[in-house]
């Protein structure tokens, strides 16, 4: 059974990657390693991308229910 994606779980969506974003921005601050900050602040950069284009889904539905978005994977 497939659920109903709204413009509002979209939403809900971006903002838990954008705090998962920030999250590992902080985390990547504490580490030692230059390798592992930048591995985690690419991955910060991903989840903000991702954030966004929840975000451009959200503003061009035109209803409020809709099929679900699945993210391309970078790869």
């Amino acid at each position: 059974m497939e659920k109903v994606v709204t413009k509002e779980k979209l939403l809900q969506q971006a903002d838990g990657l954008r705090d998962l974003a920030r999250r590992s921005r902080r985390l990547a601050d504490s580490l030692g390693l230059e390798s592992d900050r930048q591995r985690l602040q690419r991955h910060a950069v991903e989840l903000e991308a991702n954030a966004a284009n929840l975000e451009k889904h959200a503003v061009e539905a035109r209803t409020g229910a809709f099929a679900p978005v699945v993210p391309r994977s970078a790869g």
